[in-house]
């Protein structure tokens, strides 16, 4: 942009104004998934606090846009951050880990972790852009997406906000085909009334630290109380950042008898379903099958 001078008014210089305090830039914008931008509007926009059009130019670099994908863990969003943008890692790690902010949004009286609370979306990091400001920005993003989310149902099973995110965020670990989200809430459901283990092996996971770990006897063990293989209930958090349509799910499960499911390994990247132990150990043969072929 050019800015050319001012030509002065007639009968003399132009009285000087004191000069305009100016806010810094806060280029923060927060573009939701699609089923969330509504929700959240507010959010969608560069955050400035400069008076007219924010302009680029090559003094001023442009924000750098970092997308965060439903189901990931604090460190790993730590890790994009600090791959893709100036932001630190330990700074991420940091502002999100077990606070008194985590322990009043959980509704607990001890320190909590902002897990579960940072809502995916894509952001964009300005030059200016703290790891206070992004975290804020997720947080508020999650708040908006959860005020559309029907609790009634939940309540009704003395469950609370917090733990339908620990639920949503099993869901979105476990569920790869969107139209089962809902079916695995229901087992959850079930298996929480009954006082059955989950047995929920992305808890596991969680507890190893590690997505892709080998899951054998020794570590089907792990003593951690994210071990849904040996804890009874819930575990004591959110395992991943999960989106709306998990929250949603996990809010509203679809009304069913399951108690069991496991991976078809077909390809699909569905799940058999039943109500019984006997057709769970027929699915399982199914599934050994069709990993084999």
């Amino acid at each position: 942009m050019t800015v050319r001078p001012r030509r002065p008014p007639p009968g003399g210089a132009p009285r000087r104004r004191p000069p305009r305090r100016r806010r810094p830039w806060l280029w923060l914008l927060v573009l939701a998934v699609p089923a969330a931008v509504l929700v959240i509007g507010k959010l969608t926009g560069a955050f400035s606090g400069e008076e007219g059009p924010a302009t680029t130019t090559a003094s001023v670099p442009p924000p750098v846009g970092v997308t965060f994908p439903e189901g990931l863990r604090r460190e790993e969003i730590a890790r994009l951050l600090a791959r893709d943008t100036r932001l630190s890692a330990s700074a991420y790690l940091a502002a999100t880990g077990p606070s008194a902010r985590g322990a009043r949004l959980a509704g607990r009286d001890a320190p909590t972790s902002l897990e579960g609370f940072l809502f995916p979306a894509r952001y964009l990091i300005g030059r200016r852009t703290t790891v206070a400001d992004l975290v804020n920005a997720q947080v508020s993003a999650y708040e908006g997406a959860s005020a559309t989310v029907d609790y009634r149902y939940a309540r009704s099973r003395h469950l609370t906000r917090y733990d339908v995110l620990i639920i949503a965020s099993m869901i979105e670990r476990e569920v790869q085909d969107p139209r089962e989200r809902a079916l695995v809430s229901s087992v959850i459901y079930n298996r929480l009334r009954r006082r059955i283990p989950l047995q929920i092996d992305a808890t596991v996971l969680y507890a190893l630290g590690s997505w892709t770990a080998k899951l054998d006897q020794s570590t089907l063990s792990v003593r951690s109380p994210y071990n849904t293989r040996q804890v009874v209930g819930l575990p004591p958090g959110p395992i991943s950042n999960p989106g709306l349509a998990s929250l949603t799910a996990a809010a509203h499960p679809k009304r069913t008898s399951y108690l069991y499911y496991v991976a078809r390994n077909d390809g699909t990247g569905r799940h058999y379903f039943a109500r019984t132990l006997a057709q769970f150990e027929r699915d399982i043969a199914r599934s050994r099958a069709n990993a084999g072929r």
